[in-house]
């Protein structure tokens, strides 16, 4: 003879047993954010130091195999391009304005940040050197 106490205890497992068979857990991807500083830059003057910090940072998805990068106004996604020889990692971003930004960081971390801007219908490249590291 089954006890009213047994029967409720049986009923919430049940409930709980469905429950987890019509919700999986969330699985929380694999991310890694890399912070990225730079120095210096080169114009079409030449070589400078930066005068203000200049960081950026992107966030990878590994489970998706997706980048993002953070900015002021929130977070956009990259193209991520993983370099099969030699390791490393390429960033290609382009902006709602068209111009196109890479970042390329190799596996010691060096990195090189390109902007290819086009201002009044010219171009104005600038090309940044620094370090990047991974902050988990």
């Amino acid at each position: 003879m089954v006890k009213r106490g047994e029967i409720k205890v049986m009923k919430w497992t049940a409930i709980i047993l469905l429950a987890l068979l019509c919700f999986p857990p969330v699985v929380l991807s694999d991310t890694e954010t890399i912070v990225c500083t730079y120095n210096t830059y080169s114009d079409q003057q030449g070589n400078h130091k930066v005068k203000d910090k200049f960081e950026l940072t992107f966030i990878l998805d590994n489970n998706n195999a997706k980048a993002y990068i953070v900015g002021n106004q929130g977070s956009d996604e990259v193209a991520l391009i993983p370099m099969e020889s030699g390791g490393g990692v390429s960033f290609i971003e382009v902006t709602p304005a068209g111009n196109v930004m890479t970042t390329a960081m190799d596996k010691t971390g060096a990195s090189v940040h390109s902007r290819n801007t086009i201002i009044d219908g010219k171009i104005v490249p600038t090309q940044y050197y620094g370090v990047c590291e991974f902050k988990r």
